[in-house]
């Protein structure tokens, strides 16, 4: 299984932040990307249905008898399940719908080739990934956009039956054809709306 799982890829990579100085400037950064629209740049990005930063200062001291273990470099951790069957997909992706945005953050990474070469990118995405030996996925073989148009219907359909709580049935029926009927013709909501 590995990375992979249906049509899903699940990537987790550590990428050493080049300083404890350049530390405090992405994790505002991180924090500043809320203010998009739909909470997160990563959100422009179609094929992403979960991604996730975590900035590691420190390993946790478990307490007498361990050790404690420092690490070497503070890390960039970046977790991320998305459609397509390898990491040039997400590469590729990112540069072209989040753009700027990416060197904003990895250019505080040791190592960063920036976004000139998608070839030198995706090969330094491959030296700082982790495999991911078992990635669990609820539906492994659908994509973002199929998951979005089953959570438009959902919502959909959860407002039709609140509404004809206290209707007859005698038109029913036809509400509910034409309630399908305009789902059908709905546009896939964008991704990140919902």
């Amino acid at each position: 299984m590995g990375n992979t799982n249906g049509k899903k890829f699940g990537f987790t990579g550590l990428f050493p932040i080049k300083s404890v100085e350049d530390t405090l400037p992405l994790r505002q950064y991180l924090r500043s990307m809320d203010e998009h629209p739909y909470g997160s740049p990563l959100s422009s990005v179609d094929i992403i249905h979960m991604a996730r930063f975590v900035i590691i200062d420190n390993l946790a001291y478990q307490g007498i008898p361990a050790k404690r273990d420092e690490l070497k470099s503070r890390y960039l951790l970046f977790i991320c399940d998305f459609d397509g069957g390898s990491l040039d997909v997400l590469i590729r992706k990112l540069i072209s719908d989040m753009g700027k945005t990416v060197d904003d953050i990895w250019k505080h990474c040791v190592g960063y080739p920036g976004q000139q070469s998608r070839d030198r990118m995706t090969a330094y995405f491959e030296d700082c990934q982790l495999t991911t030996t078992l990635l669990l996925a609820d539906r492994p073989d659908d994509e973002v956009a199929a998951i979005l148009r089953a959570l438009m219907y959902k919502r959909r359909f959860t407002d039709f039956v609140e509404s004809c709580q206290r209707k007859r049935p005698h038109n029913l029926k036809a509400a509910f054809l034409q309630l399908w009927q305009s789902m059908e013709n709905q546009p896939t909501p964008p991704a990140g709306s919902l």
